[in-house]
């Protein structure tokens, strides 16, 4: 009975890790692809037949640096990504919704 509850315990406590605290760098970059794909899916409803490859966007890779807590569930965060060939540094204000983590424009 007591292994039983120790392990309950335990798998609790990992479980309830995940549901707190700030935005981890797969959230952000998870979030950030989100809204790659929607502004593709705007250039293709635009372009139609148009369409090139140079003009889609492709997300690459994220580096958080740090965040800062603005609300119960919304940070603010530094981090570089690189966005096909480019790198750039910026703040990006995120919102956890029940759909994961958002970003959103302020």
């Amino acid at each position: 009975m007591k292994t039983y509850a120790f392990t309950t315990l335990i798998a609790s406590i990992f479980l309830l890790s995940g549901c707190t605290g700030e935005p981890s760098e797969q959230d952000i970059y998870t979030a950030m692809n989100k809204v790659v794909e929607q502004t593709n899916s705007i250039v293709k409803s635009i372009a139609r037949n148009d369409i090139t490859p140079d003009m889609l966007r492709t997300l690459k890779s994220v580096k958080k640096h740090d965040c800062e807590k603005l609300s119960d569930k919304s940070y603010k965060c530094n981090v570089t990504a690189v966005v096909d060939n480019e790198k750039r540094t910026a703040a990006v204000t995120l919102v956890k919704t029940d759909d994961g983590w958002q970003v959103v424009d302020k």
